[in-house]
């Protein structure tokens, strides 16, 4: 595991902004914290918090290009954004490159963007994590952090609340995933329609 961190850090040095690997950086930090808290097995954590934006400063085009050349899927809003694809090829990227054939994992980072239904703890601390680490600076976000450290499933579950109202708010799209997790989330809550709906 130290050899592969130890590659992936030359990769990200070499591919990514300074600011990005900050980011990466943060998220490393505050996945291990929610790791320790909860019980998690903080090298996996590690393993996914440090791929997961490996790809996010690679342009559309070439995105695309390794998304095709992996044989991943493309829906009609990745073509239209390929960005959103940088967490399925760095998924993709883990298996072939170090042969990582760990789940949780795989899908962790596949989906931190978007949320996923499949979800485990790891999945959940960094799509957390991805939102809440220390540079992050939004309103409420101190409140969000204090939710996460205290509740995983709250945390998470207000983290994706969060999401969706930034992007309603600016007349953002919706991935596909993020509303089937949020759907999920609230059918085992016992949630329901707006049966007034027309």
């Amino acid at each position: 595991m130290t050899l592969v961190i130890d590659e992936l850090e030359a990769i990200l040095n070499r591919v990514l902004s300074k600011k990005r690997i900050v980011h990466v950086k943060s998220v490393v930090d505050f996945s291990k914290r929610l790791g320790e808290i909860y019980n998690v097995d903080l090298n996996r954590l590690e393993l996914a918090a440090l791929s997961h934006d490996m790809f996010r400063d690679v342009p559309p085009r070439k995105l695309l290009k390794m998304s095709r050349a992996y044989g991943l899927k493309i829906s009609d809003l990745e073509k239209a954004h390929p960005v959103l694809l940088h967490g399925k090829v760095a998924a993709e990227f883990l298996k072939r490159r170090f042969g990582v054939d760990d789940e949780e994992v795989l899908i962790a980072v596949a989906y931190h963007t978007s949320g996923h239904v499949g979800f485990r703890e790891i999945g959940k601390i960094l799509f957390i994590a991805d939102s809440l680490e220390f540079t992050r600076d939004f309103p409420g976000v101190d409140a969000l952090r204090k939710i996460a450290f205290r509740n995983l499933e709250e945390g998470f579950f207000q983290v994706l609340k969060n999401k969706i109202f930034y992007a309603v708010g600016r007349d953002l799209l919706l991935i596909p995933e993020t509303v089937e997790l949020w759907n999920s989330i609230l059918m085992s809550r016992g949630g329901h329609v707006d049966e007034e709906v027309e």
